[in-house]
Formats: structure tokens, C-alpha cells, sequence
């Protein structure tokens, strides 16, 4: 029962001291939920700045991005036009050094030459002067030959020193440039048409430009020849005849022989012997001998080509056209040595008509003097 009215006066006070804790604690909560409140606030505060300084860095860091983008593309950009720059040059310099290199080759090579040349003249020197005269004639004659390309009318000047030298085949184009140069006849033309003669005649006989022109001149040109130029141009025109088929030639082949029967080599055995040579056969022969025109000009010629027949098909068995032949051959021989009598006959007449003149003066100028 004590017990009992013990917490029942225990009651109130607990009750009222339970009111007086809720509230303090009411309070305390209250300034803490201010606290937390104002807490709040700034960390809000706080957030809100830091999204701010958070938006500023990442526009910051996006425009940095941005601007080194553009300045890598820039970048790349010059770097793209240096790199092809640089190709360009190294290029350039490969090119430069190769060419260097190249040229370094080439005066090495020539440098070896001219010294080959220069051991090669020493010898020459040393050892055979003569074959350094006919190096130093050579260069001489090339020299002439390019300066009449220039000067097609120094022919005149040089005519008898080229015809005293030996030339080469390719001086023949030099010489055909020359002498083509020239628009007028004359005495210019006359004498490069003896130095292509000479020298030649097989090279002009196949020339389209050059051999129609010079069919007419042989007589001529082999008036001025010795003898050992009368061979090598009969070589050379025999030649070119065969190879361009010597039944074709019928001009040509009553040229030359009216040349040799009009100068000096008339009866110079070994010229007929080279032609029959050349023809080989016993046909080609006969149908030379035919291709000859009786001329009066060309007698002595066809004559003494013929006596080559009839020393070396006589005896045989002669076909009635190889009859037709011999017996024209003999006709002209009779003919020609009617002639050489005659002549003869008149050249003796002549000199006694003279030693008579004369013997009649010596007869006046005595009973003159006595």
C-alpha cells in the first residue's frame, strides 16, 4: 500500500518532469534542426557554387579541347605541308646528288680517256710519228669537212687537198650537206662532184639526190684521176651497180665507159678487168658488153672490155648471140685500127709537109745570104 501511494504522488512529478525533459528536448531538436537547417543551406550554398565552378571548368576544359583541336588541325595541317616540303627537297637533293654522281661518272670517264688519249699520243710520239702525222691529218680533215658545211664555197680551196686524203665513209654526209647547200652551177658543184667521185662513187651511184646528177659528170671526173684512183672508183661503181642490178644501169655504165675510153686510162687493161671481174658470170658479162651503145665516144672502152671476152670464151662453144658479140667486137677493132692508120698516115704527111716547109726556108735564106 506504501508502495502504491508512493508512485502515486510519484506520478505528477514524473509526469511533470517528463514535460519539462520533452520540452528541453523539443528545443534541443529544434536548434539542432536549425543547426541542420542552416547547415543545409550552406552545404546547398556550397553545391550550388561548386556546380558553378564545376560548369566554368568543364567549358573551360571544352573550349581548351576545342582550341587544341583547331590547334592540332593546324598543326597537322603544317605539318602535312612541311613533310611534303621536305619531300620535295629530299627529292630535289637525291636528284642533285644522283646527277653529281653521274657526272662525276662521266668526267671520270673522260678524264681516263684523255688520259688513255694522252699515254696513247705519247706512244705515238715515242714510237710511230707517222701515225701521229696521219691522227693530226685526220682531225685536220674533219675540220675542213664541218667548215664547208658552213661555207659550202670553200670548196674551191680545198678541193685538191681532200683529193689527195683518204676519207671515211661517214664523211660522205658531211660532204652531201655541203654540196646540197649549194642553189647555183658552176665550177662549186663541179668540184665536190670530183671529191664524191674519187672518193664515193659507189655511195653516189646509190643516192637518190646525188647519183642522177653526177651521171653525167664521170667522163669528167675521171679525166682528173690517176691510177689508183681509177681502180678504187671502178671498185666502187661496180659495186653499186651490181647491187642495185647493173641491167637498170644503162645510163650510168655508157658514162663510165665513155669516160675511160676519153682519157687517159682508155687502155688501162686492169680498169675492164675489174669490171669483168665483178659480173662473175659468163651471161652477166655478155649482157654487159650489150648494155654498151656504139658510140663513137665509147669504142675504145667497149672494145677493150671485149677483148676480156673473146680471150676467155673464144675457144669455147659459142652460143649464135655470143657469135653476134665477137664478131662486133672484131668489126670495132678493125674499125679502130683503120683509124689509128689513118691517123698515123696523117700525123706522118704532117710532119713531112713540115720538114719540106722547112727545108724550103733554110734553101731562101741561103740564096739569100749569098
Amino acid at each position: 500500500m506504501r508502495k502504491f501511494i508512493i508512485i502515486t504522488l510519484l506520478i505528477p512529478t514524473i509526469v511533470f518532469a517528463q514535460k519539462i525533459n520533452d520540452s528541453i528536448l523539443i528545443e534541443q531538436n529544434q536548434e539542432k534542426i536549425a543547426k541542420l537547417n542552416n547547415n543545409f543551406d550552406q552545404l546547398q550554398e556550397k553545391y550550388e557554387y561548386q556546380v558553378k565552378i564545376n560548369d566554368q571548368t568543364l567549358s573551360s576544359i571544352s573550349n581548351q579541347i576545342g582550341a587544341t583541336s583547331y590547334n592540332l588541325s593546324i598543326f597537322a595541317f603544317l605539318f602535312g605541308l612541311f613533310a611534303i616540303g621536305l619531300g620535295v627537297y629530299v627529292t630535289w637533293v637525291e636528284r642533285k646528288i644522283i646527277r653529281i654522281k653521274e657526272e662525276n661518272e662521266s668526267l671520270l670517264k673522260e678524264t681516263i680517256q684523255t688520259k688513255n688519249e694522252v699515254v696513247a699520243l705519247n706512244e705515238l710520239i715515242q714510237k710511230d710519228i707517222y701515225g701521229l702525222f696521219l691522227k693530226i691529218k685526220r682531225e685536220e680533215t674533219e675540220h675542213i669537212l664541218k667548215r664547208l658545211t658552213i661555207v659550202p664555197k670553200d670548196i674551191c680551196n680545198v678541193a685538191s687537198e681532200l683529193l689527195s686524203r683518204e676519207l671515211l665513209e661517214e664523211d660522205f654526209d658531211i660532204l652531201k650537206k655541203a654540196y646540197l647547200k649549194l642553189d647555183e652551177k658552176g665550177d662549186y658543184k663541179n668540184d665536190y662532184k670530183i671529191v664524191l667521185f674519187q672518193h664515193f662513187l659507189d655511195l653516189v651511184v646509190k643516192d637518190i639526190e646525188l647519183g642522177p646528177e653526177l651521171i653525167d659528170y664521170y667522163p669528167i671526173a675521171i679525166i682528173c684521176t690517176f691510177e689508183n684512183d681509177i681502180v678504187k672508183s671502178t671498185e666502187d661503181f661496180m659495186k653499186a651497180i651490181i647491187d642495185l642490178g647493173f641491167q637498170k644501169r644503162e645510163k650510168e655504165i655508157n658514162s663510165f665507159i665513155n669516160g675511160i675510153s676519153s682519157s687517159q686510162h682508155k687502155d688501162y687493161i686492169k680498169v675492164y678487168k675489174i669490171i669483168f671481174d665483178f659480173l662473175k658470170t659468163r651471161d652477166n658479162q655478155f649482157k654487159f658488153y650489150s648494155l654498151i651503145e656504139n658510140k663513137k665516144e665509147n669504142r675504145i672502152g667497149k672494145v677493150n672490155f671485149g677483148k676480156l671476152l673473146i680471150d676467155n670464151y673464144f675457144e669455147t662453144s659459142l652460143s649464135s648471140s655470143e657469135k653476134t658479140t665477137i664478131d662486133d667486137i672484131k668489126q670495132i677493132q678493125e674499125e679502130l685500127n683503120k683509124e689509128e692508120t689513118q691517123r698515123i698516115e696523117a700525123e706522118n704527111k704532117k710532119s713531112q709537109a713540115i720538114i719540106e716547109q722547112k727545108k724550103k726556108t733554110e734553101e731562101l735564106k741561103k740564096i739569100k745570104e749569098t
